[in-house]
């Protein structure tokens, strides 16, 4: 293949990757105030993160999900309000059947009681092309990829950006920060499919593992570690 067939695809190759991290800009969308560092769970969950320099001087010994928040400037028109109550509900339970298996606080009748609230917000739900494969790149492959791209038939994948927040739940005190993304591949048909909470089902996982696994490392690693 000569050079310059390869410019358009590799152009369409960059445009179609769903970064597993938050970019720059989205990091200072969400927060421009606190210096984020790149931070990775055991199962290889990938973060930006910022944990207050007294964090360690904390003990909490309960967690309470406080609230889940969805921007809607941010939402894929696709995505209906219904959908995204049902996704909100959904992060809930698992929120909570996560912590008490993960975090299991406890009422200390000798010591001051402290709990930590744990909170999600959602600042896009968007659908993004699905990545190029690398087999598409031969001659009839990589002219049926870029094809089905402009015409809008490949398919898709749902990128969700998000944010933990920790805070000691007496003083509101923000104990430490998580902004990720959300991948999940090639669940969409074309650019006119439906975003379903069917669709959603995976990203109530990840979203949960990254929160409770935050709180876990705020409030039980980083003391150990101080």
């Amino acid at each position: 293949m000569k050079l310059h067939y390869l410019y358009p695809l590799l152009a369409l190759f960059t445009v179609g990757c769903a970064s597993s991290v938050p970019n720059k800009e989205e990091i200072k969308s969400v927060d421009s105030e606190h210096y984020f560092v790149d931070s990775k769970f055991d199962d290889d969950m990938a973060g930006m993160s910022w944990i207050a320099k007294d964090s360690a001087s904390h003990y909490f010994n309960q967690f309470k999900f406080n609230s889940i928040e969805i921007k809607s400037a941010g939402i894929d028109k696709r995505v209906s309000k219904e959908v995204q109550e049902q996704f909100k509900a959904q992060i809930l339970s698992s929120m909570n059947d996560k912590l008490k298996h993960k975090l299991q606080g406890y009422e200390n009748v000798m010591l001051e009681n402290k709990v930590l609230d744990i909170s999600v917000v959602l600042y896009g739900i968007d659908d993004v092309p699905e990545d190029i494969r690398v087999t598409e790149f031969i001659p009839v492959g990589s002219v049926i990829g870029a094809i089905k791209y402009a015409a809008g038939t490949r398919d898709r994948s749902i990128r969700v950006l998000a944010s933990v927040d920790l805070k000691d739940h007496d003083s509101a005190e923000l104990i430490g920060r998580r902004i990720f993304v959300v991948n999940d591949n090639g669940v969409l048909e074309n650019d006119k499919s439906e975003i379903t909470i069917k669709m959603l089902d995976k990203n109530i996982d990840q979203i949960t593992k990254q929160a409770v696994d935050f709180a876990f490392e705020a409030t039980y690693l980083n003391n150990k570690k101080g």
